[in-house]
């Protein structure tokens, strides 16, 4: 055989070998969203389980009318972290408790892969959005009620509210019925799973008026990775 084909089959082998390798993940992050995909629309097939669909729909864009969050897109650590939560009592959602107990740890993972890969439309909310709400959401979202030492919301989850991924979810563009139950939430004492007790405290300072203008500034707004950008969702649109 001749000494430099020889070789260079010895080079292409490691070579083919670490593509292989490489190749791994990406293979792997595609199974845990296919799994992640079937218990979104079907549970995980133990009595009792629920679809998350019911909910949050099938690509995550919640449901205004029973104040359910808009899940696509959100950061998967994020996701995971919230069910967790529900698990484990430190986060209040009683309808969920009961939905999640039954999902492991790997179900978990899947189901927060699935709904971050996804890009869904928003859907119309439950009533037109109050323009002096609004306009008083934008400038405690913006600039903050430093009399009540109140930061501005875009401190933590970024302009606008994109969020800052993976421990500050993205509100901008979430169903207003959501964002003003956890604000409700986190006043009352009811939720928490926040950091230092950050959203208590500022929950607590905000009058209830306040509470509704921050919901309704931010729910008036495109969801992030939707904005200005075709829906790359499976279907192309919002499905149950």
């Amino acid at each position: 055989m001749n000494p430099s084909r020889c070789f260079i089959r010895y080079l292409t082998l490691p070579a083919m070998f670490l593509l292989m390798l490489s190749s791994l993940p990406a293979a792997q992050a595609g199974d845990l969203i296919e799994k992640g995909k079937t218990i979104a629309r079907e549970g995980n097939g133990l009595p009792g389980s629920t679809a998350c669909m019911e909910c949050h729909r099938f690509h995550g864009g919640g449901m205004p009318s029973i104040a359910s969050p808009r899940i696509a897109g959100q950061p998967q650590k994020y996701i995971e972290h919230e069910i967790l939560g529900v698990k484990a009592g430190t986060r209040f959602a009683p309808v969920m408790a009961g939905v999640v107990n039954n999902l492991s740890r790997s179900d978990i993972r899947a189901v927060a892969a699935w709904y971050a890969s996804v890009r869904t439309p928003k859907l119309r909310d439950v009533s037109p959005y109050d323009p002096k709400l609004v306009a008083l959401g934008k400038r405690i979202a913006l600039k903050g009620e430093w009399k009540k030492n109140v930061p501005a919301c875009v401190l933590c989850h970024g302009p606008e509210g994109r969020g800052i991924p993976p421990h500050f979810p993205y509100i901008k563009g979430q169903n207003k019925g959501y964002l003003l139950q956890q604000l409700m939430s986190f006043a009352f004492l009811k939720r928490a799973d926040d950091p230092q007790g950050l959203m208590r405290g500022i929950a607590r300072r905000l009058s209830l008026q306040e509470r509704k203008a921050v919901a309704e500034y931010f729910a008036s707004l495109t969801p992030p990775p939707a904005d200005g950008q075709p829906d790359t969702s499976p279907s192309g649109k919002e499905t149950r």
